[in-house]
C-alpha cells in the first residue's frame, strides 16, 4: 500500500471525528496504534500499527507499522518516510494486540458467498477475537477495494464523510471457530446445531428463546449475511455461556499458527 496514500488519507479525513462520540469510541477513520505483535516464531515485538476503520481491508489483510520515535514526530505533525514503515503479511505475523485490549488473530476464510472464484480460496486475514474459548468467534469488517464489494459498502464509501465511518464500524460479518485446525464458518450461513449441537442445555435454551439471540437470527440481514451490534451482543451472551465465561469476555490471546 502506497505510503503517500496513507498520509493523504489521514489528513483528509482528520474531521471524522466530529459528533461521532454518540456513536462508538473510535474518533476519525485511521491512525496509528499502539500494540504488540506476535511474529511466527513466537517473537513479540511493540509498535505503531496503522488501523482504518473506514477502509479495514488494509489492516486485516496486511499490516503497516511505525516505531515509537516515528510516531511521535508523526503526532507533532511531521511526515513519515516511506523508509520508516515496516510492512508485514499476514502469514509472517499470528497476531496482534493493541493498546486498547482489541485482539486481532490471523485466520484463513473463504468467501463462499462472492460470486468471485478467487474469493472462494482460502486466504490469511486478521480479524478481531470478540469471544475466545471452545467457540472464538471473529468479527470482519467489510473491504472497501480490491475484490467483491457490497453495493451497500460501495455506496457508502462513494458518500464519503462521518457517516461511512459509522456505516463500517456498524456493519460486519461473524465468523465461529470450533475445531482449531479448521477454518472459521460464516455464522449466518450455518446451522446453529453445528455449533451449539454438543451443548444440550444451551441449545435447549436457544429453542426455547431464553436467549435474545433467536430473536436477531431469526432477523433478516440488511444485505447479504450482513450482522450488527445487537446480533452480536445476542450472539455472544450465549456464546459466553456455551464457554463458561461471563459475559462480554474474551479468555485468550494466545496465537496458534
Amino acid at each position: 500500500m502506497k505510503t503517500k496514500y496513507f498520509l493523504s488519507l489521514l489528513c483528509s479525513i482528520a474531521f471524522f471525528g466530529q459528533g461521532m462520540a454518540n456513536v462508538t469510541e473510535i474518533e476519525r477513520c485511521s491512525n496509528y496504534e499502539k500494540g504488540t505483535i506476535t511474529f511466527k516464531n513466537g517473537k513479540t515485538a511493540e509498535t505503531y500499527i496503522y488501523i482504518d476503520h473506514c477502509n479495514p481491508n488494509r489492516h486485516q489483510q496486511g499490516l503497516s507499522t511505525v516505531s515509537e520515535k516515528n510516531y511521535i514526530a508523526y503526532s507533532e505533525g511531521k511526515k513519515i518516510k516511506s523508509k520508516d514503515i515496516e510492512t508485514y503479511k499476514p502469514k509472517d505475523i499470528l497476531g496482534y494486540v493493541l493498546e486498547n485490549g482489541k485482539e486481532y488473530r490471523q485466520i484463513k476464510y473463504s468467501n463462499m458467498l462472492s460470486t468471485k472464484k478467487t474469493d472462494m480460496i482460502p486466504k490469511r486475514y486478521f480479524l478481531e477475537v470478540v469471544a475466545d474459548g471452545d467457540i472464538t468467534i471473529f468479527k470482519k469488517h467489510y473491504r472497501t477495494e480490491n475484490g467483491f464489494i457490497y453495493k451497500p459498502v460501495s455506496e457508502s464509501k462513494f458518500d464519503g464523510g462521518p457517516e461511512h465511518l459509522e456505516f463500517m464500524v456498524k456493519n460486519f460479518e461473524l465468523l465461529f471457530q470450533k475445531d482449531k485446525e479448521s477454518n472459521p464458518k460464516n455464522i449466518r450461513n450455518t446451522n446453529l446445531k453445528e455449533v451449539f449441537g454438543d451443548n444440550t442445555e444451551v441449545l435447549k435454551k436457544f429453542q426455547d428463546g431464553d436467549y435474545a439471540f433467536r430473536e436477531q437470527f431469526q432477523r433478516q440481514a440488511t444485505f447479504a449475511v450482513n450482522c450488527d451490534h445487537p446480533f452480536m451482543d445476542a450472539l455472544l451472551e450465549m456464546v459466553n455461556e456455551y464457554n463458561g465465561i461471563p459475559s462480554g469476555g474474551v479468555t485468550s490471546s494466545t496465537f496458534q499458527d
